[in-house]
């Protein structure tokens, strides 16, 4: 039985594509037989058991922009420093770029693994044509501390005996940016729970519209995820006259969160553009009922400025929804444009209404796209596939 430990900040039940990664990873790995252990950000500083047996240890931080992290960074430390005295790890198993080497301490387990999800690079970069005034707390401190975050990146790059890098994407990101040797490198998509997210049958559809508040003729555009400047949502929000002129009984629903007043000015945006009433914000939604949201939804769009492999695409073409989405990142190596998904160009606010309108109004062809993308996440990204090639990694790594 192989022991690992996972470092990371965020963890099931309140969590983003980190925390997701992680819980999913954990509870193949487990079915696989290793023993895994998550460190993690809670409210209480305890071992406690999930619902899936696996065992967590939660670091009671408060919530505090840049101090919060800090916080955690150094009492992961602690814990990990007395948990190497008791417990014998195999792979420690962090996730970047949330977690700095300093969090770390040098000869905990027997080999260190890194998963990067995004770098500060790219996440700094996505940022740079963005208002410094409308930037949250957390951006700007990434665009001004860009070099001092980066440095502490590389230096658990350089550590770590092998990488995971969540996109061909992402490992070009790596190799351009921090002096690392490609053959430490191993893309590994993320994957998905492909019995919890599954395409929605039209009287379970029109159930979950209900449930939400919505008619059974309502059509619903879904957004799913954080309310953050590089997830290019004023460009979504610009989309909903276009449609409108077309369509009467569209709404474009937002489920996620920002970290200050982001929902506050997306729907000032809306107003200004008059089509507050056809933009409903959900709010954060519970990742267990996350499978009931994309059932309700007629079409998927992300409209993002900067991404890697998003949890919320793949999940979404999953569910079977057509995914309408932009050409940055590691999107493209899993959405091939009019085939299992559309491309759009980041901030084409018009090239966006078009394919949107283009799927309401030929509805076989949205039911084609919806079918392929299932079938490609079926194919290549369900985490029976992934767990194999991580466990992969862990015994080359452990292998020297």
């Amino acid at each position: 039985m192989m022991n690992i430990c996972f470092i990371t900040p965020e963890y099931y039940p309140i969590t983003g594509g980190t925390g997701s990664y992680v819980y999913y990873l954990s509870r193949m790995l487990r079915k696989y037989g290793s023993s895994p252990l998550v460190i993690t950000k809670g409210n209480k500083y305890e071992g406690s058991m999930s619902k899936d047996e696996i065992r967590v240890l939660q670091i009671k931080v408060r919530d505090i922009p840049l101090l919060g992290p800090i916080l955690f960074f150094k009492s992961s430390y602690r814990s990990l420093s007395k948990l190497k005295a008791e417990f014998s790890v195999d792979i420690a198993h962090a996730n970047l770029p949330l977690i700095p080497s300093f969090a770390i301490p040098n000869g905990f387990g027997k080999t260190l693994i890194s998963t990067v999800h995004s770098t500060w690079e790219g996440e700094a970069r996505a940022l740079e044509k963005e208002p410094f005034s409308s930037l949250n707390t957390n951006e700007k401190i990434v665009r001004t501390f860009k070099e001092i975050l980066k440095r502490f990146e590389y230096k658990l790059l350089k550590r770590s005996n092998r990488i995971i890098a969540v996109s061909e994407y992402t490992k070009r990101e790596i190799l351009k940016n921090y002096n690392v040797p490609a053959w430490k490198i191993k893309v590994i998509y993320n994957g998905v729970d492909t019995w919890k997210f599954k395409p929605a049958k039209k009287d379970e559809k029109n159930l979950y519209k209900r449930e939400l508040g919505f008619r059974e003729d309502d059509f619903l555009i879904l957004y799913v995820g954080r309310l953050y400047s590089r997830k290019g949502l004023p460009t979504l929000i610009e989309t909903i006259p276009h449609v409108a002129k077309k369509f009467r009984n569209i709404k474009f629903v937002i489920s996620g969160k920002g970290l200050e007043d982001e929902e506050e000015r997306l729907r000032r945006y809306a107003k200004k553009l008059k089509v507050e009433e056809k933009l409903v914000f959900l709010g954060y939604y519970p990742d267990e009922k996350l499978p009931n949201l994309y059932a309700a939804a007629d079409i998927f769009v992300f409209p993002s400025i900067y991404e890697n492999m998003p949890f919320a695409m793949l999940e979404a073409m999953a569910s079977g929804l057509p995914v309408i989405t932009t050409t940055v990142g590691g999107i493209p190596e899993v959405i091939k444009n009019g085939r299992n998904g559309f491309l759009v160009r980041p901030y084409d606010s018009k090239g966006l209404a078009e394919k949107i309108l283009y799927l309401m109004e030929n509805p076989s062809v949205a039911c084609e796209i919806g079918i392929a993308g299932r079938k490609t996440i079926e194919v290549k990204l369900n985490w029976d596939n992934i767990v194999k090639q991580v466990l992969q990694v862990y015994n080359e790594a452990l292998a020297g």
